[in-house]
């Protein structure tokens, strides 16, 4: 057993995806390596955590082979978080209740920017 701290699991993943929507343009898994936080894991166990978020819909793969392979977010982080937060409100027994727990610790420029999204007109998205 080493002394370097393990990710905790799914760690790995969201390093990823945060270095991935922080990057102007898609990262090989070689390119990846030096731009994640904490221990620089394997390359392999790099390459492992983008085939599960590809898997999972989370990131794309952009070329062809096995060489130059890269990848990128499948969306941005806005609507990652947006649906993630959606996805919770609709796991909630009561959704009025979870809804007013979490407008009420907003800061006031969050609850600001709240108000002013509420005052536009529907997208239709």
């Amino acid at each position: 057993m080493t002394s370097a701290r393990r990710r905790a699991r799914g760690e790995l993943e969201t390093a990823v995806l945060r270095t991935l929507w922080q990057s102007e343009q898609p990262l090989t898994a070689q390119e990846l390596l030096p731009r994640l936080p904490g221990a620089t894991p394997a390359l392999t166990t790099v390459l492992t955590a983008l085939e599960r978020l590809r898997v999972k819909g989370e990131v794309v793969r952009v070329g062809e082979g096995t060489r130059g392979v890269r990848f990128r977010p499948a969306r941005s982080e806005s609507e990652y978080t947006g649906e993630a937060m959606l996805a919770t409100l609709a796991d909630s027994s009561d959704r009025t209740a979870a809804l007013l727990k979490f407008a009420g610790s907003l800061d006031p420029q969050d609850v600001a920017a709240l108000r002013d999204a509420l005052q536009r007109p529907a997208s239709g998205t």
